[in-house]
């Protein structure tokens, strides 16, 4: 149970302590009172946005923590199991005045989403603004799953595996192509290109010598030219002679190099300088005698870099990525060659998962079809001790049509919705299209009554469910509170004396100035107080001595069940 709820800083909430008690505890007091301002505080625990304008005027933080005491921990989930220690939970949100908040679960920092997780399978916080939430076909589907069981669990389970496999299916199919003519498109294509670059029989700097080729012969006459009078200057003009000169002059320091060892050394140096002069010299001649400037050749080499460039161009910026394309086709060709079968075997599966699909469907359809008519029922006869006795209740389950949005939704293949008939002689109508805001409270509050047994949540919480109502329907709307909470904690903020009547435990929630600031109280009332707090709420003057009798008259009527 949820034994203690501090708040610090909380807007105009000071301090306070709030302690519920065991089953049903009320919390009234005047309008602006701050009634709102603890449920929006309890809301931060179970992960509900904390804006920093919460956070009170002149603090530089706000915090809210919640103390949890469980006698019979093995009932627990697991999750909450593993946070449970000494059989104690304490969940705590720091929201900070520069933006951003904090969690903490038993003293240690944790993420909003795991508070999330935990705090939602212990309170149900049913604000005014999820009455709206009725309105949704997702959330009337929710309440149905819900209400039909294990049963719709498994069967849900069973849906969304045969999707998951559905999607692996398709995904495969699509890898072969989704129609036999783009597949033969693909095999033809990838034919062509295989062949393609096979033809132009590709080696790895084949571009770059031919490159290098034609950038020679694009000047071979200017080289040849060079060339000659080079040779002519090296050794075939007697009026240079290059390399005679070097031998006589190499020969006239014979008698020298005997006397002299640095001479020696030098002429030797000269020799070989004769020596490699002339390997150049015949290396020369030999370029000369074999350069050809024959324009076939450089044609051919134009033609086999314009080759190269439309290759590039198809396959990759260089040659290298048009031989790894060729690779990776050749694997894709092969592939789609050996998929054949598959694709045919793929075919086969989608068939077979459309078949299981249509069958647990058609199962999930069936079981919401009884389930909701046994709903219906039971928030009929709900609604009737709520004062609506006229009224008609119904669970409409249609089957979404192929094609249509939701046909391979996560859920089936039905739309919900809830239908209304409050009148005598009118049709059924979406209950988002004609309920007023107190049938809706009835109504929410017939299907947590419904739904309250066999609810796990621990604490319920509600904000004015008693809205719009007045008269014999507060006093059956305060007896159905009394008995959702016969087996769990009930809070409600409330302005309905017949619900403050039936509570076991009563606060008021007052605002008062003090050192011109505005400050907010919790105060667990005694008897004497409670009696007071009702005969305000019935008159709007606490000492009003018909109110007072009244009051006494509705806390003995409650006392007495």
């Amino acid at each position: 149970m949820l034994k203690k709820v501090e708040i610090q800083n909380f807007a105009i909430i000071e301090s306070a302590v709030f302690e519920p008690g065991e089953h049903f505890t009320v919390i009234s007091g005047e309008t602006g009172a701050g009634k709102s301002l603890l449920i929006d505080a309890l809301g931060i625990l179970i992960g509900k946005r904390a804006n920093k304008e919460y956070v009170r005027e002149g603090a530089t933080f706000a915090r809210v923590e919640a103390l949890f005491e469980f006698e019979n921990q093995s009932s627990l989930s697991p999750l909450i199991n593993s946070y449970v220690e000494e059989n104690r939970l304490i969940l705590s949100r720091d929201i900070y005045s520069e933006g951003g908040s904090q969690v903490r679960i038993n003293g240690r920092l944790s993420s909003v989403s795991l508070l999330r997780e935990i705090s939602q399978e212990l309170i149900g916080l049913h604000a005014q603004n999820e009455q709206l939430n009725l309105f949704e076909q997702e959330e009337q589907r929710v309440l149905l799953d819900k209400y039909s069981g294990s049963e719709i669990e498994n069967l849900l389970d069973d849906w969304q595996d045969l999707l998951r496999e559905r999607k692996r299916v398709l995904e495969k199919i699509r890898s072969y192509g989704v129609s036999p003519e783009e597949r033969e498109y693909r095999l033809e294509l990838l034919k062509y290109q295989i062949n393609e670059i096979e033809e132009a029989e590709l080696t790895i700097g084949e571009e770059q010598d031919l490159l290098e080729r034609n950038k020679l012969l694009s000047a071979v006459s200017r080289i040849k030219k060079d060339l000659f009078e080079c040779l002519q200057i090296l050794s075939q003009n007697e009026k240079y002679n290059v390399l005679d000169n070097l031998n006589q002059a190499t020969q006239t320091l014979d008698f020298s190099s005997t006397h002299s060892k640095n001479i020696a050394d030098l002429q030797a140096k000269l020799r070989s300088f004769s020596y490699e002069l002339y390997d150049v010299s015949q290396e020369l001649q030999d370029i000369f005698q074999h350069l050809d400037d024959s324009p076939s050749e450089i044609e051919q080499i134009n033609a086999r870099l314009d080759l190269f460039s439309r290759l590039k161009l198809k396959y990759g910026d260089t040659i290298e990525d048009v031989i790894d394309y060729h690779k990776q086709a050749t694997i894709e060709l092969q592939e789609l060659i050996d998929s054949e079968n598959s694709f045919e075997k793929h075919q086969e599966k989608l068939l077979e998962n459309e078949q299981e699909l249509n069958k647990v469907s058609n199962n999930i359809h069936s079981l919401r079809k009884k389930s909701g008519k046994k709903l219906a029922k039971e928030i009929t006869q709900a609604l009737h001790q709520l004062a609506m006795p006229d009224v008609r209740f119904s669970v409409s389950v249609t089957p979404i049509e192929k094609n249509n949005k939701g046909f391979y939704g996560k859920y089936g293949r039905d739309k919900i919705d809830f239908l209304i008939q409050p009148n005598p002689g009118e049709p059924l109508m979406p209950l988002r299209k004609i309920a007023s805001g107190g049938e809706v409270s009835r109504i929410l509050l017939a299907i947590k009554s419904i739904f309250g047994e066999n609810d796990k949540l621990s604490v319920l919480i509600f904000d004015e469910i008693d809205a719009g109502i007045s008269g014999k329907t507060a006093n059956q709307v305060a007896k159905m509170l009394r008995n959702l909470a016969s087996n769990k904690q009930v809070l409600c903020v409330s302005h309905m004396p017949q619900v403050t009547a039936a509570a076991d435990n009563h606060y008021l929630i007052e605002k008062y100035v003090e050192k011109e600031r505005t400050k907010t109280s919790l105060k667990l009332l005694n008897k004497a107080d409670r009696t007071t707090e009702i005969a305000r709420l019935l008159s709007g003057k606490e000492q009003d001595e018909n109110s007072l009798i009244l009051a006494k008259q509705l806390l003995q009527s409650f006392d007495s069940n």
